[in-house]
């Protein structure tokens, strides 16, 4: 049996709803006895029922700062306030959109432009609500930052962090670490299964990490060459039946 870590946008999911072939191939994964993981950026408040609607409870979320088996939190890791707050600083002094995905909220702590709200609607989730106040005491999953002229000064400025370019508006600002990878190896070694059966299909950068760490990584077609490189194999296209070609390809269904 195989376990299988999927992203969702731009992987599982297509401009918000399941790609071609996708909803077909998770049933015909669990006929054959395999798990299905979802492994995504999404914190859990903007996973929106995904869960339920693929049918797994082995969640990889907030780029791996946050792991659910069932309701069991078997990892969690979070931006320490004080690296919050730095970068809520830089994003004062630089005057950069920020947007912060607490634990129960999806905040801009700045919002000079409606380039969160284009962001949004991309992903087809929630517009976030403007606070521009500090909260230390708030779990911070993780971060979106809306500006490419000086986004290599803040990464020089914030080495604490790690930034992994979403799509061409903003960028996922995580505490650095291993991220995807680290969440996947956590519930691998909580389900204690064999590294050998392991499987990630993954379109963005924040998934390079993932597909280097499982036994076999998948790539999807509208990734980009970065991605790729990273890959055991490189599927087809999202919603040219990608997540399916790539289970045909290696005969899991």
């Amino acid at each position: 049996m195989a376990l299988i870590f999927l992203d969702l946008d731009g992987t599982a999911l297509h401009k918000g709803k399941p790609a071609k072939g996708v909803m077909e191939s998770i049933a015909a994964l669990k006929a054959n006895n395999h798990l299905v993981a979802l492994a995504t950026g999404r914190s859990p408040l903007l996973l929106y029922g995904n869960d339920k609607l693929f049918g797994t409870e082995l969640l990889v979320l907030a780029n791996g700062g946050y792991v659910l088996v069932g309701e069991k939190v078997i990892h969690e890791r979070y931006i320490p306030s004080e690296l919050v707050k730095k970068i809520m600083d830089y994003s004062d002094k630089e005057k950069t959109d920020l947007v912060i995905e607490y634990d129960d909220e999806y905040i801009s702590y700045r919002k000079d432009s409606d380039i969160a709200d284009r962001f949004s609607e991309i992903f087809h989730i929630e517009n976030p609500r403007f606070d521009g106040k500090f909260y230390p005491e708030r779990k911070v999953y993780s971060m979106l930052v809306f500006n490419k002229d000086n986004v290599e000064d803040m990464i020089k400025s914030l080495p604490e962090l790690a930034f992994n370019q979403s799509n061409a508006l903003g960028y996922d600002v995580n505490l650095k670490g291993e991220l995807k990878a680290e969440g996947v190896k956590a519930m691998v070694e909580y389900l204690n299964y064999p590294w050998e059966e392991t499987y990630a299909i993954g379109d963005g950068h924040n998934d390079i990490t993932m597909l280097k760490y499982v036994r076999h990584g998948i790539a999807m077609g509208n990734a980009n060459q970065d991605v790729k490189s990273a890959a055991e194999y490189v599927t087809d296209d999202v919603n040219e039946y990608g997540v399916m070609n790539a289970l045909k390809h290696y005969k899991l269904i």
